[in-house]
């Protein structure tokens, strides 16, 4: 006898997805976040910049930085002024833009999902349902970090489409590399996860959505400082580097899980908001 797949969520806990979906959307902050950032972040800054490539003048002699060509592909060299330059962009810089994606994405959507129910006063309510808390937490995290990574993947179909057409017409080496398939298949979705639970630790500390955002900056300045120390040549971020950091976050995330899970409770969040 076949047995049917277990769904995703449960009748009672789908009814609590759509809730927090309906409660992001109509937050209108939340909604620029989730829509409007990531488009800046992955295409209209790399646009800037291609148009720039492109209409700058090349040098009558180019001189390429040995640091910087020390971490392109060794054929990098061979090809043009240009060409060199929306490579280097296109290899270290831009993977750093998309992983800031799932990170604002993740913890905007977590943010409204967890604290936005402590800040609405609704937290006893839910408390109060026919759903088990244990449900009702992993519900948010599993919506809250599905809402990141598909944000995550249309941005990254975007900027694919837009930095394809660049190659093509700049006759520059296609950008897509074994780095890059790490970072979207492995790392973003770690990355989104871990973020999610971040979010959920610090939710017995904070009182508002505008705190709870204040975390992603703690997410996302590790990230930069690691893509801008390989500017000095002390390593360089390769696609085994990053498989080992995707498994990291994966491994904090489950412990962030498990401990977040066991503060979801109504005596360690229903405490009022302590007087200044």
């Amino acid at each position: 006898m076949n047995q049917k797949p277990r769904k995703l969520f449960s009748s009672a806990e789908s009814v609590l997805v759509g809730k927090d979906l309906s409660a992001i959307w109509k937050r209108k902050g939340i909604r620029a976040l989730l829509m409007v950032l990531p488009l800046i972040l992955v295409v209209v800054l790399p646009l800037i910049y291609f148009v720039a490539i492109s209409l700058f003048p090349v040098p009558q002699a180019p001189h390429f930085s040995a640091a910087i060509q020390a971490l392109l592909p060794e054929k990098s060299g061979d090809h043009g002024y240009r060409q060199f330059w929306l490579d280097a962009f296109t290899t270290l810089l831009c993977p750093l833009l998309f992983l800031i994606v799932p990170i604002v994405c993740a913890v905007a959507s977590a943010s409204c999902a967890f604290v936005g129910e402590k800040e609405n006063g609704t937290l006893e309510t839910l408390f109060l349902t026919s759903v088990n808390v244990k449900s009702i937490f992993s519900a948010k995290i599993t919506v809250c970090s599905l809402i990141s990574v598909i944000i995550s993947l249309v941005s990254f179909l975007i900027f694919s489409i837009t930095v394809s057409i660049t190659d093509l017409l700049l006759s520059a080496p296609y950008f897509f590399n074994l780095e890059w398939l790490v970072t979207v298949l492995f790392l973003m979705p770690a990355l989104a996860l871990f973020s999610v639970t971040f979010v959920s630790l610090v939710l017995p500390r904070v009182y508002s959505v505008g705190e709870a955002l204040q975390t992603m900056g703690y997410l996302i300045l590790p990230f930069i400082l690691l893509y801008l120390a390989q500017f000095t040549g002390a390593f360089q971020i390769n696609a085994l580097l990053l498989i080992g950091l995707a498994a990291l976050l994966a491994v904090l995330s489950i412990i962030l899980f498990n401990v977040s899970a066991r503060r979801f409770q109504a005596d360690h969040l229903l405490t009022k908001e302590p007087e200044e």
